[in-house]
């Protein structure tokens, strides 16, 4: 009987001791369970898809930095980053390059090697979806995302207007990596500092300096 009690006790403290490691595992470094492994929070969901709605039909001016980064090889290259909205205008500047759309006119302008002059802006049909369809096909989207049965994304809304997602399936589709960061202004509803990891130790950040509630004309010109 004492080799089975002893064998018993061993496989009680292996057990233990697995347990243990998958909760170190599933926890941040405050002791906060990540979204993934948290049960479902229906209004953590809907509160992020109603910040990236009013985010998507405010009005701001927002200016920062963005980076891209390889946590695996240490290569980085970044940029200035400067959205400017004022629905149905939208015009994003980063790395070089220009996009947005006025109304129902998709603008794009390439960004160019080195020290070339700017490459010439292309504007899409003016019978497009109008911006107003643009943001509700987009909240579509992330409905599809992050309701249902089987969500690719967990949602946590944390106390500081920010949110993090987790990805819970292989999904192609899947816009938010493997894992996300995303903060919104509660005064002017703009999306502000976000993370995204993406498989291959590859994060993109956007570390916001600057943020504004009055757009000029200027600033949506291309």
């Amino acid at each position: 009987m004492r080799p089975r009690r002893g064998l018993i006790v061993g496989w009680v403290v292996v057990v233990l001791y697995a347990a243990s490691l998958l909760l170190v595992a599933a926890t941040t470094s405050d002791g906060r369970l990540r979204p993934g492994d948290r049960e479902p929070s229906a209004s953590d969901v809907e509160a992020f898809i109603r910040a990236w709605e009013r985010s998507r039909e405010a009005t701001f001016l927002r200016t920062g930095t963005f980076e891209r980064r390889s946590d695996a090889t240490g290569a980085t290259i970044s940029s200035e980053d400067v959205l400017a909205q004022r629905p149905p205008q939208r015009l994003h500047r980063q790395l070089g390059g220009v996009d947005g759309r006025d109304d129902r006119r998709v603008i794009v302008c390439p960004s160019t090697p080195g020290d070339d002059d700017p490459a010439e802006c292309t504007f899409g049909d003016p019978a497009g979806p109008s911006y107003a369809e643009d943001v509700a096909g987009e909240v579509a989207g992330l409905r599809s995302l992050l309701e249902g049965d089987a969500p690719v994304y967990a949602v946590e809304r944390l106390d500081d207007g920010c949110f993090e997602l987790a990805q819970l399936r292989t999904e192609p589709r899947a816009p938010f990596g493997i894992d996300a960061r995303f903060c919104f202004d509660g005064e002017t509803g703009a999306p502000t500092d976000s993370r995204v990891r993406y498989a291959g130790d590859i994060v993109e950040v956007v570390a916001v300096t600057g943020l504004t509630g009055t757009v000029q004309d200027a600033d949506l010109r291309p």
